[in-house]
């Protein structure tokens, strides 16, 4: 075979190299009773979506009001924060 000049042996060998690292931290996931979408959002984000907001504490299935990241209305939504090992 010789040497491998172009590098095909590597392009076809099947063997993926190590990608990059996924998302660590903790996110914020927003479930909508409107549209009825889940949408994951860093922290980051999270403070721009959550203002402004209305958070009520009673045990409702979305006591949140707020503008909603998948649709854009104001709607009401259910707050989960997820975290990232």
């Amino acid at each position: 075979m010789g040497r491998d000049a172009h590098g095909k042996r590597a392009l076809y060998s099947g063997v993926r190299p190590p990608g990059p690292p996924g998302p660590r931290g903790t996110s914020l996931a927003v479930t909508c009773s409107r549209c009825g979408r889940t949408s994951t959002i860093g922290l980051r984000r999270a403070l721009w979506v959550l203002m402004p907001s209305v958070h009520l504490p009673l045990p409702l299935g979305h006591p949140s009001l707020l503008r909603c990241p998948a649709c854009g209305r104001p709607s009401w939504v259910r707050l989960t924060l997820r975290s990232h090992p």
